[in-house]
């Protein structure tokens, strides 16, 4: 969470913002079916630490333009 400030009638005033997510998280499903492979393979992939991934409590998540980035640096052969 954010402080800002913004002038209000030559006053400042404090302003509390959150911060907010710029893209829905997938689900390792989600992930399998942008990528056409397993979910199996996801996990896999993740526990091995070849594919970019968030933990949210318990659970995995992905961001569509990491995965997007991972799939252009394998294009690239890296």
């Amino acid at each position: 969470m954010a402080i800002t400030t913004r002038p209000l009638n030559g006053q400042l005033q404090l302003e509390l913002t959150r911060p907010s997510l710029q893209e829905p998280l997938l689900t390792a499903a989600d992930a399998a079916q942008l990528l056409a492979v397993r979910v199996s393979w996801i996990y896999e992939a993740t526990r091995d630490g070849r594919l970019p991934h968030i933990h949210v409590g318990r659970h995995i998540r992905f961001l569509r333009s990491d995965l997007e980035a991972w799939v252009a640096k394998q294009r690239a052969g890296e």
